[in-house]
């Protein structure tokens, strides 16, 4: 009995889907668009960009406080695709250098982010506007071959109650299945910017916080040396690199 019932349930699916129209195959398409976009975003912006941001800062600011910065520098640079990490870690490279230089690295790396953060999230609405539209001009389509049905403009082979019941139905199809594709995008989409925004607003947060931290770290006498440790190593590896690449030379006189 449950069997038939599902049966027939999606028979009747199916039907009303056909019954649409060309306009039900466009609201489809939509979707599908639609889902790929959320679910890319939402992993993206779950997994890829989120970090906790109360725990990286806490660590940061105790190797801050035991004059690590070193490690305090590492630990953002572990965390190679996090923003909040990454813009962290801009700050913390430009520690010995002003304020202003801080400031600037660590918005540098903001303005780069942020619009990766927020990458597509506006297709979701538009999409889920362009589908209660292109439902919408099924509904006026159906209307359409209604009155005409009405009129007495039918194709042959067909009555006119067939024929009006066929554009109504088409109407009626094509505006329930827009609103159920889009309902769901803008719920994706309002999910999915203040997800965004939560991170954003970690960013600006804790960007702050550090940049307030280092001020204070100065004004007790301490001079961070982060920048010029790291340039140093830098210079010194490649320096190794091409000594060890550098075919030997005779030194002697012939």
């Amino acid at each position: 009995m449950v069997e038939q019932i599902n049966e027939t349930a999606q028979q009747s699916l199916i039907g009303y889907f056909f019954a649409g129209g060309v306009f039900m195959w466009v609201i489809l398409a939509i979707s599908f668009v639609a889902m790929a976009i959320g679910l890319e975003r939402y992993f993206a912006l779950r997994h890829r960009f989120s970090i906790d941001g109360r725990r990286l800062f806490n660590e940061v600011k105790k190797y801050i406080t035991a004059n690590d910065w070193r490690r305090a520098l590492e630990t953002c640079r572990q965390y190679a695709h996090k923003p909040l990490a990454q813009v962290l870690g801009a700050g913390l490279s430009h520690a010995d250098q002003p304020v202003e230089e801080i400031e600037t690295a660590m918005e540098s790396q903001t303005l780069y982010y942020v619009p990766r953060i927020n990458d597509r999230l506006s297709y979701l609405s538009t999409l889920a506007n362009i589908a209660t539209l292109v439902g919408l001009l099924g509904t006026i389509s159906g209307l359409i071959a209604a009155f005409s049905a009405v009129g007495g403009v039918i194709d042959a082979g067909i009555s006119k109650e067939e024929a009006l019941a066929q554009g109504i139905g088409i109407a009626m199809y094509t505006t329930a299945f827009g609103l159920i594709v889009a309902i769901p995008s803008l719920l994706a989409h309002m999910y999915l910017s203040n997800k965004a925004n939560q991170i954003i607003d970690d960013i600006d947060h804790y960007a702050t916080s550090l940049k307030q931290l280092i001020q204070r770290v100065k004004a007790k006498g301490q001079v961070p040396q982060v920048a010029l440790d790291f340039s140093t190593d830098s210079k010194v590896s490649q320096k190794s690199e091409s000594r060890v690449g550098a075919p030997a030379t005779d030194t002697g006189t012939n």
